[in-house]
């Protein structure tokens, strides 16, 4: 199931400049990285390996790090966030972002959002390290950040609409389904079920998106206890709890 827009109207004229920045970080890296590599639909080579290993999230340097109170290796998580191993990585994630972080960023105000995305993806980094602290494999990817927006999503717009297109061999369409039932089948098949049955030869950090969305989550039901009237009567810009 894939996304292509979602139906939760903002104020006329307002510009998600913070998110619209955060995709542009990411696809200028990307680029960085196909100008270093020479590749562009999947970075496999060498020069790809040195690359994440400097600035990915290496569970095994970090613990190191950590126990030797070098603190500086957390800088690591962040720097790995804004990092893809292939068009199709920061193509979906990018894809996700930009539906789902614009209503996030005006929720939250243009600061605060941007201090939320980063926290999210610390918290997502961290949860992949606890996962397998041994680990030597390179995490990275804006994956942990952005399940972070949209478990902040499903709790604060649940009864949004997201226009979605179907994919089931020849069969192709598309239909509107309600946030409270994609973002948990996203959660729990993508990514809970997975992570259960051992998928760790696809190469996807499944604690980590588990860990963002759930932290994402946990934001959101702070933003709606302290907004309580925002909810109760509804908005004029968004969708009621």
């Amino acid at each position: 199931m894939l996304p292509l827009r979602d139906e939760n109207p903002k104020p006329p004229g307002y510009k998600p400049i913070v998110t619209y920045a955060l995709i542009a970080i990411n696809i200028i890296v990307f680029f960085w990285e196909i100008s270093v590599t020479g590749q562009f639909y999947e970075f496999t080579n060498r020069r790809a390996e040195e690359i994440f290993l400097n600035y990915g999230t290496v569970p095994s340097i970090v613990t190191k790090g950590l126990i030797d109170k070098n603190y500086g290796v957390i800088s690591s998580i962040f720097s790995s966030t804004f990092l893809h191993a292939g068009i199709l990585h920061i193509g979906g994630n990018m894809l996700f972002l930009y539906i789902f972080g614009d209503n996030i960023e005006y929720k939250f105000g243009r600061g605060k959002y941007l201090a939320l995305y980063l926290f999210w993806g610390l918290v997502a980094g961290f949860v992949h390290i606890l996962s397998d602290p041994s680990s030597s494999a390179p995490a990275i990817g804006a994956s942990g950040a952005i399940s972070g927006v949209l478990g902040a999503y499903l709790v604060i717009f649940p009864n949004a609409k997201v226009l979605t297109l179907l994919l089931f061999g020849f069969f192709i369409r598309t239909i509107r389904i309600s946030v409270k039932w994609y973002l948990p089948f996203w959660f729990i098949f993508q990514n809970v079920l997975p992570a259960l049955v051992g998928s760790s030869g696809s190469g996807v950090a499944f604690f980590a998106h588990i860990g963002g969305f759930l932290i994402g989550m946990l934001t959101g039901f702070l933003y709606r206890k302290t907004h309580g009237s925002e909810f109760m009567y509804g908005t004029r810009y968004g969708w009621k709890g």
